[in-house]
């Protein structure tokens, strides 16, 4: 018997330290419950709060299973509503031990249709939208309960060069001189199909040097060789790779078609600053106005729905047809138990790559000198690597497995991004435990990540309250909440700010005041930093604990510019096609941050493009041998 009511409580959920939660209990029943999510990450645990009210209210039991990729969440809402009735006076354990919900029993499934797409994130989207557009039949797979992948967690710019855009923003101390540095580069270095584009790039990089101008500058060559020199790497045996040049081309000269095409769609870029993520080299990446990656899934997700796509959730791909060499379909399962056959004439993998399968990670790498167990991982639950086995399923070779990235600013313990303070690079302090200074915050991830491993691994961002108003999607509020469980630091000074850190208060105190006169200066003679903005300077003060975690996986199916998968040969394998992190050999030993994005939206298309000509050129040849 339980008090009649509703009831306020608070539960734990993933992306905040608290859900506010509503619950209207009768005396023997649970009414309603009402989710406050705003605090949450978009798109992360949508399904959550959308299914389990409604179980748990339909079934009048807490014993519902969590939904698969979000946990956490699911474990808030059901400790949230037992939490409820325990306030009215109710037997919480009870209603946990009450009986399950049933589920309907679902025979097996057959389809036919143009194109299939395995993974429902921002590469299997873009692929069943540009489908859609050519006029032909798409059914979307996706293992998970919802769409988003990784995409939903990424921070939401979008590498394009924009020369017209970003030529109207100035250039930030140092950006000259880097391009200055790069442009010095001796020419032996440049590998030799990307030697006459450098030459090009020099001059205009001169021709910009020489006017004088202090706009940022960007080109479509400049992007190219910096993710070409920013994925040139060694791995621990030698080994040199760099990124393919058809690849990287193919992605520069066509990345902002993408961005265009999008907001087609309907995503709304913020035009007002142009920014840069993590890593990301330099000032080019084109920010939703919507807070991360879920502005793009939201908008995506939608328009394939409304537009006749079949999108089938908690449906896990696990073999190919293949049929006299050619790929001819798919063999998935879904959640309850059925089996669902998809014949199609063409098959797309866009299904990310393997940063959350710990062993997968341990077993290919040859970039770290060590990948520890308890690793965090920045990535979907549903990142594991399943397209690669089904590509190898066909034979697909595979490229630049051994290179892993880290991202260097996660959480230590969850390896979320978007916890703490986290701010563009040139608002970045990164310090030590000590709380010195011991990298240059401008430059790659991997840079970033073998620096922090080499100073104890755990590392602060430190900002003060001009800087924090430069963070990536954070309320007060939820700082606010984030100081309270200990998870951030807070202090009015520095000092106290050290103390809290555990740091020498001298030494952290000296640390900020050179760093804002390397500011002032506009050079950086410690670590060489490569373009600032802020000060550090007006109370309150903050430090974010930050930690490497894996982030992305170079390597994967190897294709070609028109995204189909390649054998061991380098022939094409009939009917299969691959985009996003599923395929390796673009971003080879380290990927600039906001590539991703270009790369998933910019392959996805292309992938659905190769796949619908060649449907049609089949058609073509059809219909005239039946005439």
């Amino acid at each position: 018997m339980m008090k009649s009511g509703t009831y306020e409580v608070k539960a734990k959920g993933h992306g905040s330290s608290f859900m506010p939660m509503k619950v209207k209990l009768s005396e023997d029943k649970i009414k309603e419950i009402d989710i406050d999510s705003s605090g949450e990450t978009a798109g992360v645990a949508d399904e959550v709060f959308k299914r389990l009210p409604k179980q748990i209210i339909a079934n009048q039991t807490l014993n519902v299973d969590a939904v698969s990729g979000a946990t956490i969440s699911s474990h808030g809402v059901i400790d949230g509503v037992a939490q409820a009735i325990t306030k009215a006076g109710g037997d919480a354990r009870e209603w946990l031990n009450r009986p399950k919900p049933k589920t309907a029993d679902t025979s097996d499934r057959e389809y036919q249709t143009d194109v299939v797409v395995i993974g429902a994130g921002g590469a299997g989207l873009a692929a069943a939208a540009r489908t859609i557009q050519n006029g032909k039949k798409v059914i979307v797979l996706e293992k998970f309960p919802q769409i988003g992948g990784n995409t939903t967690r990424a921070g939401g710019p979008l590498n394009a060069a924009e020369p017209e855009w970003q030529n109207q923003f100035k250039a930030l101390p140092g950006e000259k001189e880097s391009l200055e540095k790069l442009a010095a580069t001796p020419i032996a270095e440049i590998d030799p199909e990307y030697r006459d584009d450098f030459k090009e790039l020099q001059k205009q990089i001169k021709a910009y040097v020489d006017s004088g101008e202090n706009y940022l500058f960007d080109s479509v060559l400049l992007h190219e060789i910096q993710t070409y020199l920013g994925g040139k790497r060694t791995d621990l045996n030698g080994n040199e790779i760099h990124g393919n040049y058809a690849l990287v081309t193919e992605l520069v000269n066509n990345v902002l078609d993408s961005v265009k095409w999008l907001t087609d769609l309907g995503v709304k870029f913020d035009r007002s600053d142009v920014t840069m993520p993590v890593g990301a080299l330099w000032r080019r990446g084109h920010k939703p106005v919507e807070p991360m990656g879920y502005a793009f899934i939201h908008v995506l997700g939608d328009w394939v729905k409304a537009h006749g796509a079949t999108v089938l959730t908690e449906t896990r791909a696990q073999h190919l047809i293949i049929e006299n060499g050619k790929v001819t379909g798919v063999i998935a399962q879904s959640s309850d138990g059925s089996k669902v056959t998809i014949h199609a004439q063409k098959v797309i993998l866009t299904s990310g790559g393997f940063g959350a399968n710990t062993k997968m990670v341990q077993k290919y790498n040859t970039y770290w000198k060590h990948i520890d167990d308890d690793i965090a991982t920045t990535n979907s639950p549903a990142i594991t690597g399943d397209g690669i086995a089904l590509g190898q399923e066909a034979g697909a070779d595979l490229v630049g497995m051994g290179f892993i990235q880290l991202m260097p600013v996660s959480d230590p313990k969850t390896g979320e991004l978007f916890t703490g303070i986290q701010t563009p690079p040139e608002n970045f302090i990164m310090v030590n435990q000590k709380g010195e200074r011991f990298v240059n915050e401008f430059a790659e991830r991997d840079t970033l990540a073998k620096a922090a491993i080499a100073n104890g691994t755990l590392f602060y961002l430190i900002a003060d309250d001009k800087i924090k108003k430069t963070a990536y999607n954070t309320t007060e509020e939820s700082l606010e909440a984030q100081v309270k469980a200990g998870t951030l630091l807070k202090a009015d000074t520095l000092e106290e700010l050290a103390e809290k850190a555990g740091m020498d208060p001298a030494t952290l105190v000296d640390t900020i005041k050179k760093y804002n006169s390397y500011v002032d200066a506009g050079n950086d003679p410690e670590f060489g930093k490569s373009a600032f903005n802020l000060k550090c300077e007006v109370a309150p003060f903050y430090a974010t604990p930050r930690k490497p975690a894996i982030h992305h996986t170079m390597g994967g199916l190897k294709i070609n510019p028109k995204a189909q998968v390649l054998d061991k040969d380098g022939q094409v394998i009939t009917g299969l096609y691959a985009a996003g992190e599923v395929a390796g050999g673009l971003h080879a030993g380290n990927r600039l941050g906001g590539n991703s994005l270009a790369d998933i939206f910019t392959f996805g298309r292309i992938a659905a493009d190769t796949a619908c000509s060649e449907i049609a050129d089949n058609d073509a040849v059809t219909g005239a041998s039946k005439e």
